[in-house]
């Protein structure tokens, strides 16, 4: 019987362990769309916990299964802090998103994804910066200076950061130059509205989102930096656009196995169009991850990432109003204003800010200037000292002692001679010596 209690204590320790083991083998994968939550799971998960947990899953010892989970929706469900907490362990998102995580935590970028577009398959997504072809007063984008902007998610590719690069590239700093920033998260289709209705001048989209949602409006746009079919690494876009971009992809934390990081990236290459879990994103499948420098340098660029350390990069939040003013970085010779200030100065000029959107009316205030040049200044200095010294100079002249030499200036310039004790000194009663010409003979 004591035999058959201790078999009975091992069984139990062994399922117990077992029921560990299997909750630990269990890998969350955070994904982000400019969708609602729900639209976000009903999008995503089919492909990153339903088909990652068959066909990588089951092929490890223990097996392990993947959970989906929708992030970046608001503070409570930060991907970032997710990352820190070490709540989830692969991450699907947008460039600047992807870029951010490599650089802040390590994080491996490990696929990306390649899009339908038209009758084509891409590898690259496309930035669109856009107005409206009546509006005669903007023909270029040197034409934007002074003029209203919408734009979307702070960590986007296409409608924040590489828009922002562009016109940064043509010397248009959107903070310093723009009247009015607005910042529609998720929303395109508000910010599209508000420049069809004039409320804004231009916007940023994402021409896959445009040829979906508009494209019966397209002829209506203006394209600002319009390419015709450009190439991103070695790969034509069929459309017209302002600039290639990277797009979506998959990055996964460094402490995955080497081998789990390798399945799941054959995994996700192995699918094509066809199969259910494509057609519920939409895409046509994956291929090895693109290069996500370039949106990294944007971020940077655009102070959405910044120096925190030798080599060290952190990315900020894209929730708050505060989370956005935080990222604006101004010119050398301006300084960013007060937070609130920020408020007050959309208001002052007439330049409404729709409920919850976040507005910046030209946050970016010119320093103020010196009157002179540093040469100037130096230039005042050294005659102010040379005068001084001039006066000191004098006043030995004056008080030294007879038998003294003082210089004055004759016909061969400076001389030096002897004072007389014919030079005379007459005192009023005061402390002040004054001389007498020297009487001639």
């Amino acid at each position: 019987k004591n035999e058959m209690k201790a078999l009975l204590c091992v069984l139990v320790v062994l399922q117990t362990v077992a029921g560990v083991s299997s909750r630990e083998r269990t890998f969350v994968v955070g994904g982000w769309l400019p969708l609602d939550g729900s639209e976000i799971t009903n999008s995503l998960a089919p492909i990153f916990q339903d088909y990652l947990t068959e066909y990588v899953g089951k092929t490890v010892n223990p097996p392990v299964k993947f959970v989906f989970r929708p992030v970046d929706m608001d503070e409570s469900s930060s991907s970032r802090q997710m990352i820190m907490s070490g709540n989830i362990d692969l991450l699907y998102s947008a460039p600047g998103s992807i870029a951010c995580k490599a650089a802040e935590f390590g994080w491996v970028p490990l696929a990306t994804q390649r899009n339908i577009v038209g009758s084509s398959v891409t590898g690259s997504d496309a930035l669109v910066v856009y107005s409206l072809l009546k509006n005669t007063a903007i023909t270029s984008v040197e034409d934007l200076v002074g003029k209203r902007l919408g734009c979307g998610y702070l960590l986007s590719g296409t409608t924040y950061l590489h828009g922002y690069q562009m016109l940064l590239d043509h010397g248009v700093h959107i903070f310093r130059d723009m009247t009015q920033v607005r910042f529609y998260g998720s929303d395109y289709e508000s910010n599209f509205q508000a420049v069809l209705r004039g409320e804004l001048d231009v916007g940023f989209a994402t021409s896959s989102w445009l040829s979906k949602n508009h494209n019966d409006e397209i002829g209506l746009l203006r394209i600002h930096d319009r390419q015709i079919a450009p190439s991103y690494e070695r790969e034509g876009y069929p459309s017209v656009v302002s600039r290639l971009t990277p797009t979506y992809g998959v990055v996964v934390s460094d402490n995955l196995s080497w081998e789990l990081k390798r399945k799941i990236q054959e995994a996700l290459l192995s699918h094509n169009a066809s199969h259910p879990a494509m057609r519920s994103m939409n895409i046509a499948g994956w291929s090895s991850a693109a290069n996500y420098g370039v949106s990294l340098t944007a971020a940077v660029n655009s102070g959405v990432a910044y120096e925190t350390g030798k080599a060290q990069i952190t990315c900020r939040n894209p929730f708050s109003r505060r989370d956005i003013w935080e990222s604006i970085s101004c010119p050398s010779d301006y300084f960013k204003a007060d937070y609130n200030l920020t408020t007050e100065q959309c208001d002052g000029n007439g330049l409404r800010c729709p409920s919850g959107v976040f507005c910046f009316c030209k946050p970016c205030i010119r320093k103020p200037q010196n009157l002179f040049r540093w040469e100037t200044v130096l230039g005042l200095c050294v005659a102010l000292y040379a005068a001084g010294g001039f006066y000191i100079l004098l006043h030995w002249f004056v008080d030294r002692p007879a038998g003294h030499h003082h210089w004055h200036v004759g016909g061969g310039g400076w001389h030096s001679h002897e004072a007389s004790s014919a030079a005379e000194t007459i005192g009023d009663g005061g402390d002040v010596p004054r001389l007498m010409p020297r009487n001639k003979m």
